[in-house]
C-alpha cells in the first residue's frame, strides 16, 4: 500500500543514502529472520517454479500484514541468489484472479498484487519497492521513507529485472473460480545501489519484507493484506518491522 508517489530525480536518492546510513545500527531487531540459499542450477524466471531449486528451498509463509495471522486466501515465497540476481518466488492461492493495470509504474498498489521492499544497508530510511500484478505489469521505484514525509522516486528503473507471472486460472472471470497465480522476480544486484556488496558476501544481511493485496470482489473493505513480517500500522511502509535476510554460500538442493 504505497499510497501517493512524487515522481523526483535519482539525485534526490543518492543524497538520502548519505545521510541515512547512521541510523541502521538504531533499528529494531528484525522479528523474521530468513537464510538465502545460492541457486545450484539456473533459474529461468518463466514462472513454473518447477526447478528443483525451488522445490528444495525453504518456503515463506505469509500471514495478516498487521497481525502474522492466518489470511483467507495464503501466499507462499521464496528467495534464492547467484552472483547476478536475487530472485524471489510467489504462489498466491485466489478464487478470482483480477486485474486491469498494464503500464509501467501504474498504480498497481490499488488493485491485487505481490510486493517486494529490499532495504541492502538496513538503514531504514532508504528502499527499493518492487510489484508486479496478476498481468505482468512491473511498479518499481527507489523509496525515501522520512519521519516527516515519504516519496517515491519513478524516475529509478532496474532495466534488467526479470519477471513472469503464471496462471492457474482466468483473469478478469468473475464467473468461474480459479486457483491462483504464481509470481518469478529476478532482482540484479548492480541496481541495488545501497548494498555494502555487490554481489553480496556470504553473511551478509540486508532488511527486506515481502507482501500482497488480494482485494475479493473488487472490494478493499473485504481485502487481504499480507505480509512475511507483520507491521505495526496501516502502510506497508514500516522498515522497522522489516525481517532480515541472510546470505549463504550454501546452495540449495
Amino acid at each position: 500500500m504505497p499510497g501517493k508517489y512524487l515522481n523526483l530525480t535519482l539525485l534526490c536518492a543518492t543524497a538520502a543514502v548519505c545521510c541515512g546510513i547512521c541510523l541502521a545500527s538504531q533499528a529494531d531487531p528484525p522479528s523474521k529472520h530468513y537464510v538465502v540459499k545460492r541457486a545450484f542450477n539456473p533459474i529461468n524466471v518463466d514462472g513454473k517454479l518447477d526447478e528443483d531449486d525451488w522445490k528444495n528451498c525453504q518456503p515463506i509463509e505469509l500471514g495478516g500484514y498487521n497481525t502474522g495471522k492466518t489470511v483467507k486466501q495464503p501466499t507462499t515465497a521464496w528467495l534464492l541468489w547467484d552472483e547476478r540476481y536475487l530472485y524471489i518466488a510467489f504462489d498466491c492461492r485466489d478464487s478470482d484472479i483480477w486485474s486491469t493495470l498494464t503500464e509501467r509504474d501504474d498504480t498497481l498498489y490499488e488493485q491485487e498484487v505481490v510486493e517486494v521492499f529490499l532495504n541492502p544497508d538496513s538503514d531504514r530510511e532508504t528502499y527499493v519497492e518492487i510489484e508486479v500484478n496478476p498481468l505482468g505489469t512491473l511498479w518499481d521505484g527507489f523509496i525515501l521513507n522520512r519521519p516527516e514525509s515519504r516519496a517515491g522516486i519513478l524516475a529509478w528503473n532496474s532495466f534488467d529485472l526479470k519477471r513472469a507471472v503464471r496462471l492457474d486460472g482466468t483473469v478478469n472471470d468473475a464467473s468461474d473460480t480459479d486457483k491462483g497465480w504464481r509470481v518469478e522476480i529476478a532482482v540484479p544486484f548492480k541496481d541495488l545501489v545501497t548494498a555494502a556488496n555487490v554481489p553480496p558476501r556470504p553473511g551478509d544481511k540486508w532488511r527486506v519484507n515481502l507482501y500482497r493485496i488480494d482485494l475479493p470482489k473488487h472490494d478493499k473493505a473485504l481485502g487481504d493484506y499480507s505480509a512475511w513480517s507483520p507491521v505495526s500500522g496501516e502502510t506497508y511502509h514500516d522498515p522497522d518491522r522489516f525481517g532480515e535476510i541472510e546470505f549463504s554460500r550454501e546452495k540449495v538442493r
